[in-house]
């Protein structure tokens, strides 16, 4: 663990995560978590264009690649979720402020 990291500033947020395994397939999941790795790169690429103001075919291929390599990670692979109904979560979201 590195220096900067201090376990008292911890909240406990990564506890408020739940891990939801879309398939019970391995490989499978373990594809569609591969998956993730280029469309994150293309979904980069797109928010890159659209902040610099470049809405040309670039903007809308990297915006088609980045749909279409996210389709088997969203169907497959392994999705974290933070349930924000739970009043336990929001209580401390706004207690901060």
């Amino acid at each position: 663990m590195k220096g900067s990291i201090k376990m008292e500033d911890y909240d406990g947020y990564l506890e408020r995560f739940t891990k939801e395994h879309r398939t019970k397939i391995l490989p499978l999941r373990w594809i569609a978590n591969l998956c993730e790795i280029p469309a994150h790169y293309h979904l980069e690429r797109f928010l890159r264009c659209d902040d610099l103001n470049i809405r040309g075919f670039v903007y809308r291929y990297h915006a088609y690649m980045s749909n279409l390599w996210y389709k088997p990670y969203m169907r497959w692979g392994t999705v974290y979720k933070l349930d924000l109904d739970d009043p336990k979560i929001m209580n401390k979201a706004w207690d901060k402020e």
